[in-house]
């Protein structure tokens, strides 16, 4: 089936190829992911040392793993996108999906929920007196740490440069889909999304100690990625987290996605999570095999989740 790629794309600045979804017609950013080898005991208590065989196939994404939570589909619209005539052949298709494909071939695992908060207040002052007396004292301690923190928004050279370091330090040993050098992850962000992609950061005693992007999606906000040095202050996730959140509330956002990862403490800002799977497409006898054992010994992280609100 044909789906001619559009002549402009609200994706044309990102790294990969645009295709029309032949059914829907929505643009589909289509992209070959770098892998970087991840901590291999983190991977292995997940069941993950998949991605790190990743690194030898020839492999297509639908979206982006540098894009959490943007591109995410039903079984039926991801099956479809198969039938492009101009889709190149790949050993392993991937994409993220709101339930599990169960056709033939396709093999779903479920990742970490992503985390919404449905913006329903007028005011941060509303977002706040609608949280239970627990959670509002916590959000009270979080932003008491506000009086000793400068909060910035990152325009120089050296204030971004040392965001990168502690990007680096923080997420690399974590995660296998990524780039070698992070700080071009960064930089490709302000690139891609001009003014719609933002980086917070937090200073303290004249040194940045945390930063977080978040970047402005249509009706959604998304937070990003997320940053700290070794000796930062209890307390300075939520602290940044909530600023992204007070910016999402003022500026009318439908949605603020807060991402995947702290699935707990991100519940008790508000947040409500939403399943989504990793499922993979192959024809190859091989990648089956491996799929279908991984599929016994993946192991979906457990966590709880609080209920915030009165």
């Amino acid at each position: 089936m044909s789906a001619t790629t559009p002549k402009t794309s609200t994706f044309s600045k990102l790294p990969g190829k645009i295709y029309l979804h032949p059914v829907t017609g929505e643009e589909l950013l289509i992209t070959t992911p770098s892998f970087r080898q991840g901590n291999a005991s983190f991977l292995k208590s997940r069941g993950l040392q998949l991605l790190n065989a990743m690194a030898a196939l020839k492999v297509q994404v639908l979206g982006s793993f540098w894009l959490p939570g943007m591109h995410v589909y039903s079984s039926s619209d991801i099956q479809n996108i198969l039938a492009i005539d101009e889709l190149a052949s790949s050993s392993l298709f991937v994409g993220t999906t709101t339930e599990p494909v169960s056709q033939n071939n396709w093999y779903s695992f479920k990742g970490d929920p992503l985390m919404v908060i449905e913006n329903r207040w007028e005011s941060v002052e509303d977002y706040v007196a609608s949280f239970k007396k627990k959670y509002r004292a916590r959000y009270r301690k979080a932003r008491e740490l506000g009086a000793t923190v400068e909060v910035f928004y990152v325009d120089e050279h050296n204030d971004f440069e040392a965001c990168c370091e502690m990007f680096q330090s923080t997420l690399a040993p974590k995660v296998a889909a990524l780039p070698e050098d992070l700080s071009l992850l960064l930089e490709g962000f302000g690139s891609w999304f001009g003014e719609d992609y933002k980086v917070l950061a937090a200073k303290q005693d004249g040194r940045i100690i945390g930063f977080i992007g978040y970047l402005k999606d249509g009706e959604v906000l998304r937070a990003m990625h997320y940053g700290a040095a070794e000796d930062a202050p209890n307390g300075l996730y939520s602290l940044l987290m909530f600023e992204v959140i007070h910016r999402g509330i003022e500026g009318g956002f439908k949605e603020i996605n807060l991402g995947r990862t702290a699935t707990e403490i991100k519940s008790t800002y508000g947040a409500v999570a939403r399943d989504n799977y990793f499922s993979f497409y192959t024809t190859k006898p091989l990648l089956k095999l491996v799929l279908r054992i991984a599929k016994k010994k993946y192991q979906p992280k457990e966590y709880t989740l609080r209920s915030a609100f009165k």
